[in-house]
């Protein structure tokens, strides 16, 4: 039997794709069983059915049912053409027992194939071995649009960012895109399909220049070029700055609570709240306020009924907005207000300590002599000592200098070292203890300016009167 040698050359389509024949066979009779068990190798693994695969060499290989020893001609053409039972290529392996497999190499494109036994003794008939899918051509760069910032890099003031895309591949599809947000314009999304879908909103952004990125992939594997759309935006809230509590204790029946703040930007709106065990209690409401503009918020201590509130703790809070909704929140807790006042007589030498309209306690006490009287006033304890050493300002050559002295319980009420405090070296408390000029410190030369009193009245006054109490010094 003669057999004829040649190269037949058969366009791969589109992408210039070529397979090779090398052995044709003449006038052969078909006196072999149909090959076996058909398979396709791409990249060392199986291709499936209607599996698309991007990959340039195919293995295409069968075997022969035993003993028979043989080599295989295979026939690899295009869908849309006809098969012919010309084979285009062909692997000679009847000298080896190994199942006979011939390469080819396939363009982008659907294809089909069929393949056959030969060996000395003949062919066999040709066995059909189903469809290549064949797609080396990645998807094209998606086009990225944004509903929410359309213009690239002009400012906007939303956290949330919405986006939508499109991408096509005219062989296998389309199945997923990656993508990506992050700060930096060469930014590169996975390989890992995050969404099947062409659009994304994202929430809760922070202030900055924000680069999405999104690829695609098909089918085969392959993932197409990344596109970019640059975002920015600022979403900074006012905030509120340069503060200023007048006091954090206080009595609305002799001052008010000042508080006085800026901010940092424009507001369109702000809110301030004073709360009460999570309630509200007084709201006042500011709007179009300027940045780094003083503002000052007076609380006259009642609700907006204009009913005086009770004694306890409240919450203040501040909320600016701008006009594109930013906003922002800070609060300040434990502001107290009681209606809590010690009234000191200088012409009775008598304390009074009131809790609203009840009496809590009255005492005989000694204050400052004429040449240095306690100042009259109403003023408010600012802090609590115990024990407190006080210390003379005044030199030893001056008539009014004391040596250290300890004393137990002190409430400091005014600028200056004016104290109510016991007096562990006094016996005499009441009219005529002040009244006589000499230095201060005997039982009739009255304080330096304090107020003295019992060291029993004294401790509980220390905790009976939290700072902000008032202290009204009366004639």
């Amino acid at each position: 039997m003669r057999y004829i040698f040649a190269l037949v050359v058969i366009a791969g389509g589109a992408a210039g794709a070529l397979v090779g024949y090398k052995h044709l066979s003449a006038g052969l009779a078909i006196v072999l069983p149909r090959p076996i068990e058909l398979a396709v190798r791409a990249d060392n693994s199986v291709v499936q059915p209607k599996e698309w695969k991007s990959a340039h060499a195919f293995v295409l290989s069968a075997r022969a049912p035993r003993p028979v020893v043989a080599g295989v001609d295979v026939e690899v053409r295009r869908a849309s053409l006809k098969l012919r039972g010309t084979p285009t290529a062909s692997a000679d392996t009847t000298k080896s027992t190994g199942d006979p497999s011939v390469r080819v190499r396939l363009g982008t494109g659907i294809y089909h194939w069929q393949i056959r036994l030969h060996n000395s003794s003949g062919i066999s008939r040709w066995r059909y071995g189903g469809v290549i899918r064949v797609d080396n051509i990645p998807p094209t760069e998606p086009h990225i649009s944004s509903s929410t910032d359309p213009i690239p890099m002009k400012l906007y003031h939303s956290s949330t960012m919405s986006f939508d895309w499109s991408a096509q591949d005219a062989n296998s599809g389309v199945v997923g895109y990656s993508y990506r947000l992050d700060h930096s314009p060469t930014g590169m999304p996975e390989t890992t399909i995050r969404i099947a879908g062409t659009s994304v909103t994202l929430k809760g952004l922070a202030t900055g220049t924000w680069y999405f990125h999104v690829r695609a992939r098909d089918a085969a594997g392959n993932w197409g070029r990344t596109a970019t759309f640059p975002v920015k935006i600022n979403v900074t809230p006012p905030a509120v700055t340069h503060i200023f509590f007048s006091t954090f204790q206080f009595d609305p029946q002799f001052n008010d609570l000042q508080l006085s703040f800026q901010l940092t930007k424009p507001a369109a709106t702000v809110r301030a709240g004073v709360y009460h065990d999570g309630n509200l209690v007084r709201l006042y409401s500011m709007t179009n306020v300027g940045a780094k503009k003083t503002v000052t918020v007076t609380w006259n201590g009642k609700d907006s009924h204009g009913a005086p509130v009770p004694a306890g703790e409240y919450d203040v809070y501040v909320r600016p907005t701008d006009q594109y909704g930013n906003t922002s929140l800070i609060g300040w807790h434990q502001i107290g207000v009681n209606y809590k006042r010690i009234v000191v007589s200088l012409s009775q030498q008598r304390l009074w300590a009131y809790d609203g309209k009840k009496l809590f306690l009255s005492s005989l006490v000694t204050t400052g002599n004429r040449a240095l009287p306690t100042p009259l006033g109403t003023y408010s304890v600012q802090a609590h000592y115990h024990p407190y050493k006080f210390i003379s300002p005044w030199p030893k050559s001056s008539p009014f200098y004391y040596a250290p002295s300890v004393v137990q319980w002190a409430l400091y009420f005014r600028t200056g070292g004016y104290f109510i405090h016991d007096a562990p070296w006094r016996s005499v408390f009441g009219p005529g203890s002040n009244a006589q000029l000499g230095t201060p410190g005997t039982n009739y030369t009255g304080t330096h300016g304090c107020v003295n009193v019992p060291s029993s009245v004294a401790k509980e006054l220390y905790f009976w009167a939290p700072n902000g109490t008032v202290v009204q010094i009366v004639k």
